[in-house]
């Protein structure tokens, strides 16, 4: 258990890391970015399926396709969905747009909960009830004081959730569906590339950065296997647990790195949001404890 928190704090810590690495690729474009973290990373993510011996997760996909051939539009969807949410990672610490961008994944949790009382008709406990409705004051406040609530927080905050339930409507989850995912944004990458890019900028983006760009897709690569090993060692609930640190993690790197600020407008409203997290944080905690106590008694 030690191992699996560590590698999943550690897992955190390095896409708090790739939030913080746009700026250090500018000027490159959004677009430029994102196609050289997917043609780095896809390789990167080959290496992890050999390593983890995951070949017939894979197989078993093709398979499915094979039988299914409808099935990829689905996939190609799924990969869509995602590659609006990467784009969004890439573009809003460099806009600054970081705090607005890691306040949609502090509201991810909550809305996952929304998400799944409303298409699952899953049971809201009493302390997801405190933490939805916290939520939704602060999320009216937001839109009260400002007069709108930022696109890129709703789009992070709502957009996953319709992913994840793609992810599990195509029954694609672990390995398969990041594989898949990867492989079209990747072909989609590669395509740009053929189109829009020279040979000699290639060389160019390579000469500049020659250290940035490769280590793109291994700090990528490493997050994944530590992210995927550790959802193997952890019990569920401790895992979902540990899923709140990176939401913080990116807003420290807004905040100390990027050098934004929460104006006193923002303050109310999004600390309510931040408490309904902590609401269903004590929630996990108390779970956890609870479970660890009957593992104990046994």
């Amino acid at each position: 258990m030690i191992k699996g928190v560590a590698l999943s704090i550690f897992a955190s810590c390095l896409f708090g890391l790739l939030y913080y690495y746009p700026v250090l690729l500018q000027p490159l474009s959004v677009v430029d970015i994102f196609c050289w973290r997917l043609l780095t990373s896809f390789p990167a993510i080959i290496i992890l399926i050999i390593v983890e011996k995951q070949w017939s997760a894979i197989i078993n996909l093709f398979m499915r396709i094979k039988q299914q051939p409808l099935i990829l539009i689905g996939l190609i969807f799924s990969s869509f969905l995602l590659t609006i949410q990467m784009l969004i990672f890439i573009w809003a610490p460099i806009n600054g747009h970081g705090l607005s961008a890691s306040l949609g994944y502090f509201l991810l949790p909550l809305t996952m909960v929304v998400f799944g009382q409303i298409f699952y008709k899953e049971k809201l406990s009493i302390f997801q009830k405190i933490a939805v409705v916290l939520a939704s004051i602060g999320v009216v406040l937001e839109i009260y004081i400002t007069g709108a609530f930022s696109w890129e927080t709703a789009v992070i905050a709502l957009g996953y959730p319709i992913y994840f339930m793609t992810r599990r409507k195509l029954q694609i989850e672990g390995i398969s569906g990041t594989f898949s995912d990867f492989f079209f944004i990747f072909v989609g990458c590669l395509i740009y590339f053929i189109l829009h890019y020279s040979f000699n900028q290639v060389i160019s983006d390579l000469s500049h950065f020659h250290i940035f760009i490769p280590m793109l897709g291994i700090i990528t690569a490493i997050a994944f296997a530590m992210y995927f090993v550790a959802r193997r060692l952890l019990p569920l609930s401790l895992f979902g647990l540990l899923g709140y640190v990176e939401p913080v993690l990116l807003t420290l790197v807004s905040v100390l790195f990027l050098h934004e600020s929460v104006s006193k407008e923002h303050i109310v409203p999004y600390g309510l949001i931040w408490l309904s997290v902590c609401v269903l944080a004590l929630e996990g905690g108390i779970y956890l404890l609870r479970a660890i106590k009957r593992k104990k008694l046994k």
